[in-house]
């Protein structure tokens, strides 16, 4: 069921992929919260700075058990803090503004395997 203020016009799935993050020198792995072929949310142990630019790596899953590699640039549109466990986390939004039709049609069809299995 679609929300009625929905903005995005990709579908969105809850899933735990792999992801690494490459933010200038430094770079991060860390698990999707959710992702869609023009996005992804994860949690971070470090704030990402607004407008930041990073190189993005995820692996989906194939339907023979293997993973495709997806690489794409993308710019961190949400950050907000949450504590949990006496610690502090970051919920993170990136947008993938520089990404190849294949490697968004290799998301979708993820995407649509996932939500007919369901």
């Amino acid at each position: 069921m679609e929300r009625p203020n929905e903005k995005r016009q990709t579908p969105r799935i809850e899933e735990r992929l792999p992801i690494k993050i490459i933010e200038g020198d430094s770079g991060m792995v860390v698990e999707t919260k959710n992702i869609s072929a023009s996005g992804t949310y994860f949690t971070t142990d470090k704030p990402m700075p607004l407008m930041s630019k990073v190189r993005i790596t995820l692996l989906i899953p194939d339907t023979d058990g293997k993973n495709s590699k997806v690489e794409c640039s993308g710019t961190v549109v949400r950050t907000v803090p949450t504590a949990a466990q006496n610690k502090t986390f970051y919920e993170t939004a990136i947008f993938f503004d520089d990404i190849t039709e294949k490697a968004k049609n290799t998301i979708l069809k993820h995407i649509k395997k996932v939500i007919t299995q369901n």
